[in-house]
């Protein structure tokens, strides 16, 4: 039977740039609305998850597959690291610039201090999402400045990962056995409300929480790279597994929980190896910024457009497309680099067994 990943033309760029579309689907029900409640995604399973949750899932996903692919053709770890770093930093800096010295000043009236200048700097460049007004738009149902910021050093912390689980050399059965644990401990936490977070971990690795709920994607998608040879490919399997997840979610809720990761991880490669209808990135590829400056715009037309849901939905996709174009052209392609051929260096033993 043919493995589930090919060597073929691959649909990533579309599948990135749709699930950052996805976001600002669902951040408009949730920021004009106030609720994602009844966002379609949301009401399919039952409140499971919604568009916006999917969409961040996907991303890890397929973080997680290509960031293994990439750590094993780099040349070195320190190749691997620039490589991350370029492609992360630029627009992240840029884009909490903007938001930090021209937004809020120009929105909120925010005066900066010397001080706020450097510490506004320095903990960006540790990624810590930070803003002197973090919550300007007082008047919105969420006063959140940037709300989609979060996600962003935890899949840099994931970069970190795969570099260390190559360089230790560890064995892909570890990996998939420390999924199972993980997946098992977000399940025990959300049937028992547990919540861990606070000190010193908190502020370097974010809430563990968010951690057993976001790695067991991005490691699903390690793991699908990791045993690529062995993975059937199946239609039946990609729409079965969503379906068994869709029924779950109004039976089983927690069985969902479980199952999640790995049905989507199935699904999200299937189309990611099917047959390449756009090529989305033809022109560049846009999803980090649309991803990076949605939230702010969104934040702005509900603040002072008075539009309708509709107009709203529209002018939020159009106006963050723009924003990833420009985003693109003005930023990030000078800090692309090309991919490195597969080499036999000692990072290709992470396909051991």
């Amino acid at each position: 039977m043919r493995s589930l990943v090919s060597e073929d033309a691959n649909n990533f760029d579309a599948i990135r740039l749709v699930m950052a579309l996805s976001v600002v689907w669902s951040h408009s029900f949730a920021l004009y609305l106030g609720s994602e409640a009844s966002e379609p995604v949301s009401l399919l399973t039952h409140g499971i998850v919604n568009a916006g949750n999917v969409a961040v899932e996907v991303f890890f996903v397929v973080s997680g597959f290509l960031i293994t692919q990439s750590f094993a053709r780099s040349r070195s770890w320190w190749s691997f690291l620039r490589k991350r770093a370029g492609r992360i930093y630029p627009g992240y800096l840029v884009a909490t610039s903007l938001c930090a010295f021209v937004l809020l000043p120009w929105f909120a009236g925010t005066r900066y201090t010397p001080l706020s200048v450097v510490k506004t700097i320095g903990l960006n460049l540790l990624l810590r999402n930070w803003f002197v007004n973090p919550d300007p738009f007082v008047n919105n149902d969420s006063s959140a400045l940037n709300g989609s910021l979060w996600s962003i050093p935890i899949e840099f912390w994931c970069y970190i990962g795969v570099m260390a689980f190559g360089l230790l050399k560890l064995r892909r059965r570890f990996l998939l056995c420390s999924c199972v644990v993980v997946v098992a401990i977000h399940v025990w936490t959300v049937a028992t409300g547990k919540l861990w977070g606070g000190g010193w971990v908190g502020v370097v690795l974010g809430w563990p929480n968010v951690w057993f709920r976001m790695a067991p994607f991005f490691m699903s998608g390690m793991l699908l790279y990791l045993y690529r040879e062995l993975v059937p490919r199946s239609a039946y399997l990609a729409v079965g597994g969503l379906m068994l997840f869709v029924l779950c979610a109004w039976l089983l809720p927690l069985a969902a929980q479980a199952l999640l990761p790995a049905v989507l991880a199935y699904a999200v490669m299937y189309w990611a190896f099917s047959r390449q209808l756009v090529p989305a990135a033809r022109y560049g590829d846009f999803s980090y910024g649309v991803y990076l400056y949605a939230y702010p715009i969104q934040q702005l037309l509900v603040a002072s457009a008075g539009l309708s849901f509709l107009a709203y939905l529209l002018a939020s996709l159009g106006l963050a497309l723009v924003a990833g174009i420009v985003s693109w052209y003005a930023v990030e392609r000078w800090f692309h680099r090309p991919r490195e051929p597969a080499l036999p260096t000692k990072q290709s033993s992470l396909a051991s067994a």
